[in-house]
Protein backbone atom coordinates (compact mmCIF):
# COMPACT_ATOMS: atom_id res chain seq x y z
CA UNK A 1 0.00 0.00 0.00
CA UNK A 2 1.25 3.45 -0.88
CA UNK A 3 1.53 5.18 2.52
CA UNK A 4 -0.06 8.67 2.49
CA UNK A 5 1.76 11.64 3.98
CA UNK A 6 -0.14 12.72 7.11
CA UNK A 7 0.70 15.71 9.28
CA UNK A 8 -0.23 15.03 12.92
CA UNK A 9 -0.47 17.50 15.77
CA UNK A 10 1.93 15.40 17.79
CA UNK A 11 4.54 15.66 15.05
CA UNK A 12 3.89 19.35 14.39
CA UNK A 13 3.67 20.34 18.00
CA UNK A 14 0.78 22.75 17.51
CA UNK A 15 -2.75 22.80 16.12
CA UNK A 16 -3.18 21.88 12.46
CA UNK A 17 -4.10 24.65 10.05
CA UNK A 18 -7.09 24.30 7.73
CA UNK A 19 -4.66 23.78 4.82
CA UNK A 20 -2.88 20.97 6.65
CA UNK A 21 -6.17 19.29 7.55
CA UNK A 22 -7.34 19.53 3.93
CA UNK A 23 -3.99 18.10 2.78
CA UNK A 24 -4.39 15.15 5.15
CA UNK A 25 -7.84 14.31 3.73
CA UNK A 26 -6.45 14.66 0.19
CA UNK A 27 -3.54 12.33 0.95
CA UNK A 28 -5.89 9.75 2.51
CA UNK A 29 -8.17 9.96 -0.50
CA UNK A 30 -5.27 9.42 -2.89
CA UNK A 31 -3.80 6.47 -0.97
CA UNK A 32 -3.58 3.32 -3.11
CA UNK A 33 -3.45 -0.41 -2.52
CA UNK A 34 -0.94 -2.28 -4.66
CA UNK A 35 -1.93 -5.77 -5.85
CA UNK A 36 0.78 -8.00 -7.36
CA UNK A 37 1.09 -11.55 -8.61
CA UNK A 38 4.84 -11.49 -8.12
CA UNK A 39 5.67 -10.04 -11.52
CA UNK A 40 2.83 -7.66 -12.44
CA UNK A 41 1.49 -4.93 -10.13
CA UNK A 42 -1.67 -2.81 -10.15
CA UNK A 43 -2.43 0.20 -7.94
CA UNK A 44 -6.01 0.38 -6.65
CA UNK A 45 -7.60 3.44 -5.10
CA UNK A 46 -9.23 2.82 -1.74
CA UNK A 47 -12.70 3.18 -3.25
CA UNK A 48 -11.94 0.80 -6.11
CA UNK A 49 -13.37 -2.73 -6.20
CA UNK A 50 -10.96 -5.62 -5.66
CA UNK A 51 -12.34 -8.76 -7.29
CA UNK A 52 -11.06 -12.27 -6.53
CA UNK A 53 -11.62 -14.89 -9.24
CA UNK A 54 -11.16 -18.58 -8.58
CA UNK A 55 -8.85 -20.44 -10.93
CA UNK A 56 -7.60 -23.96 -11.47
CA UNK A 57 -7.45 -25.80 -8.13
CA UNK A 58 -8.35 -22.57 -6.25
CA UNK A 59 -11.63 -21.92 -4.45
CA UNK A 60 -12.84 -18.59 -3.00
CA UNK A 61 -15.62 -18.27 -0.43
CA UNK A 62 -16.99 -15.29 1.50
CA UNK A 63 -18.87 -15.24 4.77
CA UNK A 64 -19.75 -12.16 6.82
CA UNK A 65 -17.07 -10.13 5.10
CA UNK A 66 -14.36 -12.79 5.56
CA UNK A 67 -12.82 -14.06 2.33
CA UNK A 68 -11.28 -17.53 2.31
CA UNK A 69 -8.94 -18.59 -0.50
CA UNK A 70 -8.12 -22.30 -0.52
CA UNK A 71 -6.43 -24.86 -2.74
CA UNK A 72 -8.60 -27.66 -4.10
CA UNK A 73 -5.69 -29.49 -5.72
CA UNK A 74 -5.48 -33.19 -4.99
CA UNK A 75 -2.28 -34.85 -3.91
CA UNK A 76 -0.32 -35.95 -6.96
CA UNK A 77 -1.80 -36.19 -10.46
CA UNK A 78 -5.11 -37.66 -11.52
CA UNK A 79 -3.73 -39.36 -14.64
CA UNK A 80 -0.20 -40.45 -15.53
CA UNK A 81 -0.58 -38.77 -18.92
CA UNK A 82 -0.52 -35.42 -17.10
CA UNK A 83 3.16 -35.96 -16.23
CA UNK A 84 5.25 -35.92 -19.41
CA UNK A 85 8.44 -36.94 -17.58
CA UNK A 86 7.32 -39.30 -14.80
CA UNK A 87 9.90 -40.68 -12.39
CA UNK A 88 9.22 -43.44 -9.90
CA UNK A 89 10.29 -43.11 -6.30
CA UNK A 90 9.94 -46.83 -5.75
CA UNK A 91 8.80 -50.07 -7.35
CA UNK A 92 5.91 -50.01 -9.80
CA UNK A 93 3.38 -52.63 -8.74
CA UNK A 94 0.95 -53.81 -11.45
CA UNK A 95 -1.14 -55.77 -8.89
CA UNK A 96 -1.93 -58.50 -11.40
CA UNK A 97 -2.84 -56.06 -14.17
CA UNK A 98 -1.18 -55.72 -17.57
CA UNK A 99 0.92 -52.76 -18.66
CA UNK A 100 0.07 -51.86 -22.25
CA UNK A 101 2.87 -50.13 -24.15
CA UNK A 102 2.27 -47.34 -26.64
CA UNK A 103 2.72 -48.76 -30.16
CA UNK A 104 3.62 -52.05 -28.42
CA UNK A 105 7.25 -50.94 -28.25
CA UNK A 106 9.74 -51.31 -25.41
CA UNK A 107 12.99 -49.50 -26.18
CA UNK A 108 16.42 -49.57 -24.53
CA UNK A 109 15.23 -51.99 -21.85
CA UNK A 110 17.61 -53.51 -19.32
CA UNK A 111 15.80 -56.54 -17.92
CA UNK A 112 17.11 -58.16 -14.76
CA UNK A 113 15.73 -61.23 -12.99
CA UNK A 114 12.73 -61.89 -15.19
CA UNK A 115 10.94 -65.03 -16.33
CA UNK A 116 8.60 -65.98 -19.14
CA UNK A 117 5.37 -67.88 -18.61
CA UNK A 118 5.24 -71.29 -20.27
CA UNK A 119 1.97 -71.95 -22.06
CA UNK A 120 1.02 -75.64 -21.91
CA UNK A 121 -0.45 -76.98 -25.18
CA UNK A 122 -1.03 -80.37 -23.57
CA UNK A 123 -0.71 -83.40 -25.91
CA UNK A 124 -0.92 -82.81 -29.63
CA UNK A 125 1.02 -83.77 -32.73
CA UNK A 126 -0.46 -80.73 -34.53
CA UNK A 127 -0.60 -77.96 -31.90
CA UNK A 128 -2.06 -74.53 -32.64
CA UNK A 129 0.74 -72.00 -32.21
CA UNK A 130 -0.48 -68.59 -31.05
CA UNK A 131 2.24 -66.13 -30.06
CA UNK A 132 -0.16 -63.99 -28.04
CA UNK A 133 -0.44 -66.93 -25.64
CA UNK A 134 3.26 -66.62 -24.87
CA UNK A 135 6.66 -66.81 -26.52
CA UNK A 136 7.52 -69.98 -24.61
CA UNK A 137 5.17 -72.95 -24.94
CA UNK A 138 5.35 -76.68 -24.39
CA UNK A 139 3.71 -79.68 -25.97
CA UNK A 140 3.79 -83.47 -25.67
CA UNK A 141 3.79 -85.47 -28.90
CA UNK A 142 2.97 -89.11 -29.53
CA UNK A 143 4.59 -89.76 -32.91
CA UNK A 144 5.73 -86.49 -34.48
CA UNK A 145 5.30 -82.72 -34.61
CA UNK A 146 3.47 -80.93 -37.42
CA UNK A 147 4.29 -77.21 -37.33
CA UNK A 148 1.72 -74.76 -38.60
CA UNK A 149 1.89 -71.02 -39.19
CA UNK A 150 1.35 -68.77 -36.16
CA UNK A 151 -2.35 -67.99 -35.91
CA UNK A 152 -1.52 -64.32 -35.25
CA UNK A 153 1.54 -64.16 -37.48
CA UNK A 154 3.50 -60.89 -37.70
CA UNK A 155 7.05 -60.36 -38.93
CA UNK A 156 9.60 -60.49 -36.11
CA UNK A 157 7.70 -62.92 -33.91
CA UNK A 158 9.45 -65.89 -32.36
CA UNK A 159 8.53 -68.86 -30.24
CA UNK A 160 10.42 -71.39 -28.18
CA UNK A 161 8.60 -74.71 -28.15
CA UNK A 162 9.56 -77.30 -25.53
CA UNK A 163 8.70 -80.71 -27.01
CA UNK A 164 8.40 -83.93 -25.01
CA UNK A 165 8.36 -87.13 -27.05
CA UNK A 166 10.24 -88.54 -30.00
CA UNK A 167 9.45 -88.26 -33.67
CA UNK A 168 9.98 -86.09 -36.71
CA UNK A 169 9.13 -82.41 -37.17
CA UNK A 170 7.42 -81.33 -40.36
CA UNK A 171 5.99 -78.08 -41.64
CA UNK A 172 4.81 -76.18 -44.69
CA UNK A 173 6.99 -75.00 -47.56
CA UNK A 174 7.60 -71.86 -45.52
CA UNK A 175 9.21 -73.78 -42.69
CA UNK A 176 12.99 -73.85 -43.15
CA UNK A 177 14.87 -76.22 -40.83
CA UNK A 178 18.47 -75.44 -39.83
CA UNK A 179 20.80 -78.05 -41.32
CA UNK A 180 17.59 -79.76 -42.47
CA UNK A 181 17.47 -81.33 -38.98
CA UNK A 182 13.95 -82.53 -38.14
CA UNK A 183 14.56 -85.28 -35.59
CA UNK A 184 13.03 -84.91 -32.14
CA UNK A 185 14.26 -86.88 -29.13
CA UNK A 186 12.72 -87.47 -25.71
CA UNK A 187 13.15 -83.77 -24.93
CA UNK A 188 13.75 -81.17 -27.62
CA UNK A 189 13.77 -77.38 -27.84
CA UNK A 190 12.31 -76.09 -31.09
CA UNK A 191 13.08 -72.41 -31.80
CA UNK A 192 10.95 -70.73 -34.45
CA UNK A 193 11.48 -67.24 -35.90
CA UNK A 194 9.07 -65.71 -38.40
CA UNK A 195 10.62 -63.15 -40.78
CA UNK A 196 7.35 -62.23 -42.44
CA UNK A 197 7.61 -64.95 -45.08
CA UNK A 198 9.42 -67.96 -43.74
CA UNK A 199 9.51 -69.76 -40.42
CA UNK A 200 13.15 -70.39 -39.52
CA UNK A 201 13.28 -73.48 -37.31
CA UNK A 202 16.18 -74.71 -35.18
CA UNK A 203 15.94 -77.95 -33.18
CA UNK A 204 18.15 -78.71 -30.20
CA UNK A 205 18.08 -82.31 -28.93
CA UNK A 206 19.90 -84.88 -26.81
CA UNK A 207 19.58 -83.06 -23.48
CA UNK A 208 21.28 -85.23 -20.85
Amino acid sequence: MAVPTIVTRTTKGSALSFAEADANFTNLRDATLTVTDGSNSTALNLNDTLTFTAGADISITESSGAVTIASTATSGIANVVEDTTPQLGGQLEANGNDINLADNQLKAANLIDYKEEINDLSTSDSPTLTVSNGNVQKVTITSGLSLSAFTDAAAGQSMTLLVSGSGTATGSANHKFANNATTLTTLSVVSIFYDGTNYLVSIATDFQ
